[in-house]
């Protein structure tokens, strides 16, 4: 299971997204791509806003970011926004 970190619980939390659902949601399309948690630098797409993820941002896309088997944040962006590993700041992009 992947460990959260203060910030990610404070940015779910602030979002009113339930930080277990981010997890389960990032776990599962890990496992779906083969990816391990321990070894991943990732984004993970978990959710739009049209499937109840909103949280009072203008952003509709829901990500969570994992690095060595933590989630070190969530946030959401526009879907015009790149989801490219360059833009997302990661080595993989899993949509």
């Amino acid at each position: 299971m992947l460990k959260v970190t203060d910030h990610a619980a404070k940015q779910a939390a602030s979002r009113n997204i339930p930080v277990g659902d981010v997890v389960a949601a990032a776990e599962e399309r890990m496992a779906a791509s083969h990816i391990a948690a321990a070894a991943a630098d990732a984004a993970i797409l978990v959710g739009y806003a049209e499937e109840g993820w909103q949280g009072g941002s203008n952003g509709n896309v829901v990500w969570a970011i994992v690095r060595a088997g933590e989630l070190v944040t969530t946030m959401f962006r526009r879907a015009t926004q790149p989801s490219t590993p360059a833009a997302l700041r990661v080595a993989t992009v899993i949509a």
